[in-house]
């Protein structure tokens, strides 16, 4: 994987913004790529004033919505036999794709948004939801918030510590997940007291 990530990082830098969307979307789409990696990176190469930080959150965000909207109306309209076509017919026949089955089913609007974080499972809940025939604006409206919400958070990390993205980007994903639901429930439990005092006064 450190491979991959260095090959695809070669390209950044010289393609920059158009390598950064085609990685992102290609990874949204079911493609094994580092997306989350790769928009971490380019934001610390943005402290040193090689790209736009801006840029790289809004191509971040481009690139990983239109790949999630690919998976999601070539299922919906062609049924799985799209995913033959692309050679991911692995995707549908594993047992993960089983299992993120019945948990869409059961919470659709949670599993869209916090799969956005999870490399190997967002293009398969992507899927399923084409093929289930899930309303497009209960898909777009948490798939957009998701991807929002982790390209700005991988590229925040990306651009807090610059240079040690690498070291970072050694936790796996579970840790990550982690992170920002701890940082999503101190914003809203301080929001919560905040308004609780007020109320009070």
């Amino acid at each position: 994987m450190q491979n991959i990530t260095s090959f695809l990082l070669s390209y950044v830098l010289i393609y920059k913004y158009l390598a950064i969307f085609i990685i992102t979307y290609l990874g949204a789409v079911a493609f094994p790529l580092p997306s989350g990696t790769v928009v971490m990176a380019s934001a610390a190469f943005s402290t040193q004033g090689y790209l736009s930080f801006p840029l790289v959150i809004i191509t971040g965000i481009l690139g990983n919505v239109a790949g999630d909207n690919t998976g999601y109306w070539l299922t919906r309209r062609y049924g799985v036999r799209a995913l033959h076509l692309l050679g991911l017919k692995k995707v549908v026949g594993s047992e993960k794709y089983q299992k993120v089955h019945e948990s869409v089913n059961d919470h659709p609007i949670l599993l869209i948004y916090f799969s956005r974080f999870m490399t190997g499972i967002a293009p398969t809940v992507n899927v399923i939801c084409g093929t289930t025939r899930l309303a497009y604006k209960k898909f777009i409206t948490f798939e957009f918030l998701g991807e929002c919400t982790e390209v700005i958070f991988f590229a925040a990390v990306g651009y807090i510590f610059g240079a040690n993205w690498e070291y970072l980007n050694e936790f796996s994903w579970e840790f990550w997940a982690i992170l920002l639901l701890g940082i999503i429930f101190t914003y809203l439990f301080g929001r919560f007291v905040f308004k609780k005092k007020k109320n009070k006064i």
